[in-house]
């Protein structure tokens, strides 16, 4: 076998591999998920996005959550370690099939599916809704004492950013776990979240002071906090595109440490 880290031809061969063991699976899920976005689209696509982004996300993380579920058996494992290609290739191989190829196949089948939906529901109920592609552009109303604040539209890339960080989540969680990934992977984030929150509002109360709580939201008092808020927004923004390849790193690391 070639030593080298990456080889694209043993990558192709990999992901050759997976369409061929999972082609009926493959094929059966694209025809389910283009049938539940034409149903979802029966009465037109307006606020739908919702729904489709919330369907993208949850069928996203359990299918990443099964990217390495040959460890849940000794045999399976024993056997995918023994493939011929090294770790970074696998590694590879998951992030192109659980990122890229579930989210274009899921752009696909939504394109279908609400073309098809929308169609039907105008032949059905003898309207006329437009196709109109909300995933594409999402708007959302933020509301704040039963009061319009502002619409933020979320792009494309946006929702793709999210679910690749939460794929890459989810993924590590695959190799991390052995069983019930996904469940340990959410008992996981929430413990982490639950830190994290607690550590954030010890901060804020011991900067500011007057950290409070009311019935919606924890305010802070701040003579002049523009500069300090637009410098946590950058910090945020960084540390949201970094995420994902910080995963992906730490769950090459991960395989790496799993033995025959």
């Amino acid at each position: 076998m070639n030593t080298s880290i990456l080889d694209i031809n043993r990558l192709g061969l990999l992901l050759k591999r997976y369409f061929i063991e999972n082609k009926q699976r493959e094929l059966t899920f694209w025809g389910i998920v283009t049938v539940v976005f034409a149903l979802m689209h029966l009465g037109g696509t307006t606020g739908a996005s919702i729904s489709v982004q919330m369907f993208l996300f949850v069928s996203g993380f359990v299918f990443a959550a099964r990217s390495f579920k040959f460890f849940n058996f000794t045999p399976g494992g024993m056997h995918y370690l023994m493939i011929p290609a090294t770790h970074l290739e696998k590694v590879v191989t998951a992030i192109l099939l659980n990122t890229f190829y579930y989210f274009g196949m899921i752009l696909i089948s939504y394109t279908i599916g609400t073309i098809v939906g929308t169609g039907i529901g105008n032949m059905l109920f003898g309207t006329s809704n437009p196709v109109q592609f909300e995933l594409f552009r999402a708007v959302h109303e933020n509301y704040y004492h039963g009061f319009l604040v502002k619409n933020t539209a979320t792009g494309l890339f946006d929702t793709f950013i999210t679910f690749a960080s939460i794929q890459s989540v989810f993924m590590l969680g695959s190799v991390y776990f052995k069983g019930n990934a996904i469940g340990k992977t959410f008992l996981t984030l929430f413990g982490l979240g639950f830190v994290l929150t607690l550590i954030e509002l010890s901060l804020l109360k011991i900067t500011f002071g007057t950290f409070h709580f009311d019935s919606h939201m924890a305010g802070v008092s701040l003579a002049d906090s523009s500069d300090f808020f637009n410098w946590i927004e950058i910090t945020g923004e960084i540390f949201k595109y970094g995420l994902i390849p910080f995963f992906w790193v730490v769950t090459y690391f991960r395989l790496t440490e799993k033995q025959i």
